[in-house]
C-alpha cells in the first residue's frame, strides 16, 4: 500500500470513529432528556456539535434543547433569545437535510414557542409556518415514532390554541384552519404513538374541556399526576393538570 493510499485508509477510519462517537451522543442526549437531565444533555450535544458541527441529528437536537431552555428561563428577553436559537438550529438542520422530519419537528415547536410568547393572533405567519412544518414532518414520517408523535402534538396543539377565538375573528387574519375536531385527531393519534406522556395527556384533557366533555377531561386529567416524567417540565405540566381538574369540577 502506498503512503497516500495509507493516509486515506486512515483518513476514512477517523471519520467513522467520530460518526460513530455523534451517533452516541446523539443517542446520550435523548437518554439524558429523558431522565430530565437536561445539564447532562447539553454537555452531550454540545459536544456532539464541535465533533460535527453539520451533522442533521446534531442540530435538530441543538433546536430541541434550546426550545427547553427556553421553557426554563424566567426572563422573557432570555427565554424568546433561547426560542430564536432553537429556529435557527433548526433552519440549520433543514438545510443539512431536507428530506428528514426531524428539522421540520423543532422549527415547528420553536415558532409555536415564539407565537405563544407574542400572542398567536400578532403573528399568523408564524402560526402558519408551525402548521407548514409540522404537516410536512407527518408527511415525511422517515425517523421515530416519538417524532412523529411530537409533530403531531403540536399541530393538534397549534388548532386547539386558534380555537380560543371565534372563526369570524380569525379567517381575517389567515388563520380561519384551526378546528377543534382536527385538535383532537392529531392529540389523539400523539396519544397512540407515545402513551401516558404528561405533555400528551394534558392537551388532550385541556382538548376535550374545549368539546364540552368535562367528564372526560377531569378523568384523563386525574391520570396524569400518576404518570412518570420523562420530559423537563412535566411536574409543572401536572401541577396545570391539577388546576384544570378545580376549574371543571
Amino acid at each position: 500500500m502506498t503512503r497516500i493510499a495509507s493516509l486515506v485508509v486512515s483518513l476514512i477510519a477517523l471519520v467513522a470513529i467520530a460518526s460513530a462517537d455523534v451517533q452516541q451522543l446523539c443517542k446520550q442526549f435523548d437518554n439524558q432528556i429523558e431522565a430530565l437531565d437536561v445539564k447532562g444533555a447539553k454537555a452531550s450535544i454540545d459536544a456532539a456539535l464541535e465533533e460535527d458541527g453539520k451533522s442533521h441529528d446534531v442540530l435538530y437536537r441543538q433546536a430541541r434543547l434550546h426550545n427547553i431552555l427556553g421553557d426554563q428561563e424566567s426572563q422573557d428577553e432570555k427565554k424568546l433569545a433561547m426560542y430564536n436559537k432553537a429556529y435557527d438550529f433548526a433552519n440549520k438542520a433543514i438545510a443539512n437535510n431536507s428530506q428528514s422530519m426531524g428539522g421540520y419537528v423543532y422549527r415547528a415547536a420553536a415558532n409555536g414557542k415564539i407565537a405563544l410568547f407574542k400572542g398567536i393572533f400578532s403573528v399568523a405567519s408564524v402560526v402558519n409556518a408551525v402548521r407548514a412544518d409540522a404537516t410536512k414532518a407527518i408527511q415525511l414520517n422517515n425517523e421515530t415514532s416519538e417524532r412523529l408523535a411530537a409533530a403531531c402534538y403540536i399541530l393538534g396543539r397549534a388548532h386547539l390554541n386558534l380555537v380560543k377565538k371565534p372563526k369570524l375573528f380569525r379567517l381575517p387574519l389567515g388563520l380561519g384552519w384551526g378546528n377543534v375536531e382536527e385538535a383532537s385527531t392529531y392529540l389523539k393519534r400523539a396519544r397512540q404513538l407515545r402513551p401516558n406522556f404528561v405533555m400528551f395527556e394534558l392537551e388532550y384533557a385541556r382538548c376535550l374541556a374545549e368539546m364540552d366533555m368535562e367528564k372526560d377531561a377531569i378523568g384523563v386529567a386525574q391520570k396524569i399526576s400518576s404518570l412518570a416524567n420523562k420530559e423537563p417540565g412535566d411536574q409543572q405540566r401536572k401541577q396545570e393538570a391539577q388546576q384544570l381538574i378545580k376549574d371543571l369540577q
